[in-house]
């Protein structure tokens, strides 16, 4: 078994090494004089998916410490609306919001910070951090769904192909070697909460997205989303706060999914989709499973069966022949 296994490991990897590979030679040329430039983009959008990989056990270690959901994200909400604020200001990247636009930053702070959060993280709380990040990969496969139905995008055969690969290997990651199927269904129905709010997100950015830019969508949706979530922790968790254990790793990890994974990867993806372009650098994240998957074996002592593995190999692959359809 453990051959087998590390034969499909084997094969996982070398399908992420061949997804990133035929991204630069099928979708990106550079002459002599970029070539510099390009290396630090490439850098840059692995080191932002690297840092989402981690985010998934950076919040398993936090939640296992014994610190509560709700408090978990209204503390991260703090930290990312504050040094956002502070990037924006350095940068002087913030713009006005037109009182007209109100209604749809209140509507996308509902659904991205504040339910996705809320969906994932409780989810979170009954699922492994692999089976969270498998599942919100699949984001992109949905929003192409929503689009065509939506937005009246066109949505091909190989996209809808993608979508039935992917839900193979994510059903295969839930409820491979696990007995507990009441509470992996009920986390996993609470995870694809999570992505229906991202999918309602990429539906009213979509209003709102060629009239402001990035870090003035993304900041004033984490203060809108933290107004949000500070009547909730009052009357949910306030009383109970005292109870929690703030522990140096809990403190740690919630500093470092924060700064890194709140902050830093938002900048570091922003300055790669200026260079390569949304459809380009979201082939990147097709590492983040896998990522997700070794950190959490390293650092959570996280175990997957072969058939998990297989099933994050068909979910890879999912993404990857969708995309596929998205560069034609």
């Amino acid at each position: 078994m453990l051959i087998e296994s590390a034969q499909v490991i084997y094969s996982f990897l070398r399908l992420n090494i061949f997804s990133i590979y035929f991204t630069f030679a099928q979708f990106y040329q550079i002459d002599m004089q970029s070539k510099k430039a390009s290396y630090k983009i490439y850098i840059r959008i692995i080191l932002a998916n690297v840092f989402w990989g981690f985010s998934f056990v950076w919040t398993d270690i936090i939640l296992k410490s014994g610190i509560t959901p709700i408090t978990l994200v209204s503390v991260r909400m703090v930290f990312a609306t504050v040094l956002l604020g502070l990037w924006a200001k350095y940068t002087g990247n913030i713009m006005k919001i037109r009182l007209r636009h109100l209604k749809y930053f209140l509507g996308l702070a509902m659904c991205e910070p504040f339910l996705y959060f809320l969906c994932e993280t409780y989810g979170q709380t009954m699922v492994s951090p692999t089976v969270t990040s498998v599942i919100v990969a699949t984001i992109p496969l949905f929003t192409s769904i929503v689009g065509f139905v939506i937005l009246k995008e066109k949505v091909g055969c190989t996209t809808v192909s993608g979508i039935i690969v992917s839900m193979i290997g994510v059903i295969a990651v839930i409820f491979a070697g696990n007995s507990d199927f009441s509470g992996q269904f009920t986390g996993a129905v609470l995870v694809f909460g999570a992505v229906a709010a991202a999918l309602g997100y990429a539906v009213l950015v979509k209003y709102i997205m060629n009239m402001y830019n990035a870090t003035t969508l993304v900041f004033y949706q984490n203060l809108i989303g933290l107004i949000y979530f500070i009547p909730c922790f009052l009357i949910v968790d306030f009383s109970h706060v005292n109870d929690m254990k703030f522990t140096f790793d809990a403190v740690s990890s919630l500093v470092q999914l924060s700064v890194f994974a709140s902050v830093i990867a938002f900048v570091f993806y922003s300055d790669a989709v200026k260079v390569l372009g949304v459809t380009k650098s979201g082939v990147f994240c097709y590492i983040i499973p896998v990522l997700t998957a070794l950190s959490a074996f390293f650092m959570v002592d996280e175990h997957l069966n072969l058939v998990q593995w297989i099933g994050i190999a068909a979910v890879i692959s999912g993404l990857f022949i969708s995309q596929l359809a998205k560069a034609k």
